[in-house]
């Protein structure tokens, strides 16, 4: 497995090196609903899909959350590496993964206890909520396996690697798909099997990180070193709650606009699922570049190269603009030759 360091050569392709693996492996990630959504809503029906759908933003609120906890817990990583400081970079590491079990764990537990009264929040139909109640409790019972991914994800992307992440994703898209087939068609576990199959799809993503990480000493934290310290911890926490919360209150805005629809009946909430699952894809491609960005600052951060990074920044805002224009096009595209078929 090869690191890269960022610190040297031309930003764009750097970022774009990093950039477009994530991109594609976050679309991949993203699949792993849309797969759940389309096998369950063509073997189980019409109110199985929107009992799915009609808790997305629910869902994201946690997963959203957990997603920027890892995230801003390896912007430390990306420094030290920078700054070739391995003593500090295997400390960052000890004491994410400490974190990652704590808030993993606290988030599943809190996500499971909330889902009653969010039902009753987001004003959902009374027949759909014991199958959106099944879907969730096992999704949110794996979310520490969920956000342990992200983890993984994000010390490997903070080396420069890129590439790892992607093909850890692409694999464990393959096993959700094929145990989605498995239990939901022919064990007909309904959505139960789909949240299964997406949990051991993210766990397997997870030994595959993990088997590449094995090969880098750099990051092989000691004993010590994931006992939390307030300084390093404390960095961490501070990186992470702004991107979290910034998650959070997406999901809140989402979950708004969920409840408006969910008083409208199922075949509604249904469509608004299948619409909603492809803007999700959307979004998870377009905001690739910010965390691509955080690597790249993090390592001249650490390096201390003030310049470059005002470089990146600057490249990185002109290639999403460029990536944008394409999606919304390609997009606009498709729909215009739907309607013409």
């Amino acid at each position: 497995m090869k690191t890269r360091n960022m610190t040297e050569g031309s930003p764009i392709r750097l970022l774009l090196a990093v950039a477009f693996p994530l991109m594609l492996g976050n679309v991949f990630q993203q699949l792993y609903t849309v797969v759940d959504a389309q096998v369950v809503g063509v073997v189980e029906g019409v109110s199985a899909l929107a009992a799915l759908g009609s808790s997305d933003w629910f869902l994201w609120l946690f997963t959203g959350m957990v997603q920027g906890f890892a995230q801003g817990f390896s912007i430390p990583m990306a420094q030290a590496f920078g700054a070739n400081d391995i003593k500090t970079l295997k400390k960052s590491v000890g004491n994410a993964v400490t974190l990652t079990a704590l808030v993993g764990v606290l988030s599943g537990l809190v996500g499971i206890l909330a889902i009653a009264p969010v039902h009753d929040l987001l004003s959902m139909p009374v027949e759909i909520r014991p199958i959106s109640r099944q879907y969730l409790t096992v999704v949110f019972a794996g979310l520490p396996i969920f956000m342990a991914y992200n983890l993984l994800g994000g010390i490997l992307r903070s080396l420069g690697d890129g590439k790892t992440p992607l093909f850890a994703m692409v694999i464990a898209s393959l096993v959700n798909i094929g145990l989605d087939l498995l239990f939901v068609v022919v064990f007909r576990w309904g959505v139960i099997g789909a949240a299964v199959a997406t949990v051991i799809a993210q766990l397997v993503s997870c030994l595959f990180c993990i088997s590449r990480l094995r090969q880098l000493p750099m990051v092989h934290p000691s004993r010590e070193d994931f006992r939390l310290t307030r300084t390093m911890a404390g960095k961490q926490m501070r990186l992470s709650l702004p991107i979290a919360a910034q998650n959070v209150i997406i999901a809140v805005g989402g979950m708004f606009v969920q409840s408006i629809v969910n008083g409208m009946g199922v075949a509604f909430i249904a469509g608004y699922t299948a619409t909603n699952k492809l803007y999700g894809i959307l979004e998870i491609a377009a905001v690739s570049y910010g965390y691509a960005v955080s690597t790249y600052a993090g390592q001249n951060l650490g390096a201390k190269k003030p310049d470059r990074i005002r470089k990146g920044v600057h490249a990185a805002v002109l290639a999403d603009g460029a990536e944008g224009k394409l999606l919304c096009n390609t997009v606009f595209f498709i729909i215009i030759r739907g309607r013409a078929g």
